[in-house]
């Protein structure tokens, strides 16, 4: 682990103390943040809580800083998907020492994805140094510490949504619907692609409230499974997407399906692929399989 050095004082661990994040449940209980959340999906808005206790005397003193100095903390959320970063909290330290301050950050689902790192920061917002390493500088990181969760599930891929399909007019038995809208290969990925499921069916409905048992395991891994075989169908037969070159940050709904068959398929180009589609689907398909664990 990089530990960074900064070039003035900084205060001793013992004077801020985190109390870790907590996920707060529809049912308003509150649950130690998981490092894998399972059954995420795109419209979920994660609210999280956090206890952060300050020791101003302790900091103000070690950094040799006016006890007046204006301290803040900040709390920062990125996701290594949508490669956002939010300034998700803002909380002004009171004169009062020690404190403990209560932190609510409120995270809507289409900004996330993927890996949810916090980063909570006390920074030093209007400095008044007593000293010649003294932070001096509004905006210095007196103390950081890092939590992070994994967004997991079909939803961190690409947006969700739950609809009842009997109450929208589609076939009540089906359990799930993805689209892609390739009409602009450059749009958005995250705009572009939209899976929509059936919040009417018994066992969607089990997924999406994330009971865990066997059989929810079993439909999860179906569900990955399908959507990422139509989306390598739907590459293979792109020409926007053969014509694209490998690059791993592309964002865009073509760079990403490109992406997507270079990692199921590396050793294989798209004109093969296409070959295979013609006279040897099969070959595609046990790839497939294979590639997403559709058995346990």
């Amino acid at each position: 682990m990089r530990i960074p050095v900064v070039p003035f004082l900084t205060p001793p661990t013992t004077a801020v103390k985190h109390g870790g994040w907590y996920l707060r449940a529809p049912d308003g209980i509150n649950s130690a943040l998981p490092k894998d959340i399972p059954h995420w999906d795109y419209q979920t808005t994660l609210e999280l809580t956090a206890t952060l206790s300050v020791d101003r005397d302790t900091v103000t003193q070690a950094c040799q800083l006016d006890r007046d100095s204006v301290l803040n903390v900040v709390v920062l959320a990125t996701s290594d998907h949508t490669r956002i970063q939010i300034p998700a909290a803002r909380v002004e330290v009171p004169l009062t020492s020690p404190v403990d301050l209560p932190i609510e950050v409120r995270l809507h689902g289409s900004d996330l994805g993927g890996r949810l790192t916090l980063e909570t920061v006390l920074v030093a917002v209007s400095p008044k140094p007593d000293g010649a390493l003294s932070p001096a500088r509004p905006g210095s990181i007196l103390w950081r510490e890092r939590h992070w969760t994994n967004l997991e599930g079909v939803g961190s891929q690409f947006p969700t949504e739950s609809v009842d399909f009997k109450a929208s007019g589609r076939d009540e038995r089906a359990g799930w619907e993805l689209r892609i809208d390739l009409s602009d290969p450059d749009a958005r990925f995250m705009s572009a692609v939209r899976l929509i499921m059936n919040s009417g069916h018994p066992s969607i409905a089990k997924l999406l409230r994330g009971e865990l048992g066997e059989d929810t395991e079993q439909l999860l891994r179906t569900v990955h499974w399908d959507v990422t075989r139509q989306m390598v169908y739907t590459a293979i037969r792109s020409d926007d997407v053969a014509a694209l070159e490998l690059d791993p940050e592309a964002l865009s709904v073509a760079g990403v399906l490109r992406n997507l068959v270079a990692v199921v398929f590396p050793t294989e180009n798209i004109v093969t692929l296409r070959k295979w589609l013609d006279s040897e689907p099969e070959r595609i398909e046990l790839r497939l399989q294979h590639h997403c664990g559709l058995l346990p």
